[in-house]
């Protein structure tokens, strides 16, 4: 399979450092993050950094 691969124009194979060499990571999605009733941040981790939520009850009670 390996030779298959290789054989597509513009392909090559990366050596340990290339590959070392690589930086990356999943992009944050603001879009994912928003607020609880009671005014915590909601979705990942990162959303704290985008989003700032009032800390006072602003949904409405139901019975």
């Amino acid at each position: 399979m390996q030779n298959s691969i290789l054989s597509i124009e513009g392909v090559r194979v990366l050596s340990k450092e290339g590959q070392k060499a690589i930086k990356g990571a999943a992009s944050e999605d603001p879009s994912l993050c928003g607020c609880s009733c009671s005014g915590a941040v909601t979705g990942p981790l990162y959303c704290r950094k985008y989003v700032y939520c009032p800390q006072i009850y602003t949904c409405e009670e139901t019975f």
